[in-house]
C-alpha cells in the first residue's frame, strides 16, 4: 500500500491545527439577542438561532457547523413573529422549541415544531424571502405578567425514558412550571410565587434532583422545589454586588452551581455551605450574561458579556472529577488550578449568547450585531483532558 510522508501527515496535522484555532462565522440580517444547542442532534453541531428586529420580520435559524472544512450553514429558515428574546430546544424532539418574544399586544412564549429542518443549505446572511418556511405552533405557556425573563427546558439525558419534558417560565413575580407531553400537549404543572420573592431575573434546572429549581433575584440565590411548597427553600442573600443575570448547575458534581451578573464577577456555591462562595472569577469588564458548565468535563466552563467577550475557564476547584486527574500527572507535568484558557475577541458588539454543542469540544457564542462565532476547545487543553 502507498506510504504517508511525514511531511505529508505535518501538513495535515496543521491544517488540522489552523482550522481549531481559527474562528467559523456565520451572520444574520438582524440583531439577535439568543442561541440554542440543538442537542438531540448528537452527531453534528446544531444550533437554533432567532433575530431580534424591531422593523423586520424575524427568523430563526438552524445552523449547522462542519469540523471538516471550519464553516457553518443555514440548514433551515423560518418565519417567526415578533421580537425574539430567548430560545431553548428539546433534547428529545429534535424539531421541538420554545421561544419567549414580544409584539404589540406584550410578552409571550409559545412552543413551536419545525417542519422541515433538513432542507438545503443557503448561504448565511443571504437567504431568499421565498426559502423562508413556516413554523408549526404548538402551543403557548400562558398566564405572565409583564416581561418575561427565563426559559429553560429540563435536558433529558440519552438513555432516559422519553414521553413528557419539563419547562419553567419565569417572570419578575412567578416561576411556572410546564409539562410538555409527546411535543403535542402543553399542560402547568405549578405555578410558584411569594410575596418576599421579587425581580425573578433567572434560573436554571437542577439535574441532580427532580423538579428542583433555582432562581436569581435582584442579588440573591433561592432554591424551589415543584413537588412540596409555593415558597422557595436555601436562600443565598447577597451572592453578587449586583444584579443576578444567569445561573448555571454543574450538571456532574450535585450541589454546585455558578452565578454571574452586572458587578462582572462569577461564583461558583456548593448548596450545603453557602455562607461563601468556593471560588470567583473576573475576567470580563463589563456585565457576564452568560455561563455555562460543560456537560461531558464540568472543568470546561464559558463566560460571555456585554463587553463582547468570551472567555474559556477550566475550574478545577468546580470539577468532578478528583483533583489529582485535572492538576497533571507524572513527574513533568506541572500542576494547575483555575485558570482563563484563552479570551475570544472576535465579536464588535454585546455577547447575549453563549452555547456548548453536543460534541464536548465545540462551542458558539452570538452578539447583538447578529454574528455566530464557533470555536473548538485548544488542541492543548484538549489532549491534558484526554490524555
Amino acid at each position: 500500500s502507498p506510504s504517508v510522508s511525514n511531511e505529508s501527515l505535518i501538513l495535515r496535522r496543521g491544517e488540522m491545527d489552523y482550522q481549531q484555532d481559527n474562528p467559523a462565522v456565520y451572520g444574520l440580517k438582524f440583531e439577535a439577542r439568543c442561541m440554542a444547542p440543538r442537542l438531540g442532534e448528537k452527531d453534528s453541531h446544531n444550533f437554533i438561532v432567532g433575530t431580534h428586529s424591531l422593523k423586520e420580520k424575524n427568523e430563526i435559524h438552524v445552523i449547522d457547523f462542519k469540523e471538516e472544512t471550519n464553516e457553518v450553514d443555514c440548514i433551515g429558515l423560518y418565519s417567526h413573529p415578533g421580537e425574539i428574546w430567548q430560545l431553548q430546544a428539546s433534547s428529545c424532539d429534535t424539531d421541538l422549541f420554545a421561544s419567549v418574544y414580544t409584539d404589540s399586544k406584550g410578552w409571550h412564549c409559545s412552543a413551536w415544531k419545525l417542519p422541515d429542518s433538513k432542507g438545503g443549505e443557503k448561504d448565511g446572511g443571504g437567504e431568499a424571502e421565498e426559502d423562508i418556511q413556516t413554523l408549526k405552533h404548538v402551543g403557548d405557556f400562558k398566564g405572565h405578567e409583564g416581561a418575561i425573563s427565563t426559559l429553560k427546558w429540563s435536558v433529558v439525558e440519552e438513555g432516559e425514558e422519553g414521553g413528557e419534558e419539563s419547562v419553567v417560565t419565569i417572570d419578575s413575580k412567578r416561576v411556572r412550571w410546564w409539562k410538555l407531553s409527546q411535543g403535542t400537549s402543553i399542560d402547568e404543572g405549578k405555578c410558584l410565587t411569594t410575596p418576599e420573592i421579587k425581580g425573578l431575573t433567572t434560573g436554571c434546572f437542577d439535574p441532580h434532583h427532580d423538579l428542583h429549581f433555582v432562581t436569581g433575584n435582584g442579588r440573591n440565590i433561592s432554591t424551589w422545589d415543584f413537588r412540596a411548597t409555593t415558597k422557595p427553600g436555601l436562600a443565598i442573600p447577597k451572592a453578587h454586588h449586583g444584579r443576578i443575570l444567569d445561573i448555571d448547575y454543574n450538571p456532574n458534581r450535585p450541589y454546585h452551581l455558578a452565578s454571574a451578573g452586572e458587578d462582572m464577577i462569577a461564583r461558583f456555591w456548593d448548596l450545603r455551605n453557602p455562607s461563601r462562595p468556593i471560588n470567583q472569577l473576573g475576567g470580563h469588564t463589563h456585565w457576564i450574561w452568560q455561563i455555562r458548565f460543560n456537560r461531558y468535563h464540568d472543568q470546561l466552563l464559558l463566560t460571555a458579556g456585554t463587553d463582547s467577550v468570551v472567555n474559556l475557564w477550566s475550574i478545577v476547584s468546580a470539577s468532578s472529577a478528583p483533583v489529582g486527574e485535572l492538576e497533571g500527572t507524572g513527574s513533568t507535568s506541572e500542576k494547575e488550578g483555575d485558570k482563563r484558557i484563552k479570551k475570544y475577541e472576535d465579536h464588535r458588539d454585546s455577547v447575549y449568547s453563549v452555547a456548548w454543542s453536543s460534541d464536548a469540544w465545540v462551542f458558539a457564542s452570538l452578539s447583538y450585531d447578529g454574528t455566530v462565532v464557533v470555536n473548538n476547545v485548544p488542541q492543548s487543553e484538549k489532549y491534558k483532558i484526554l490524555l
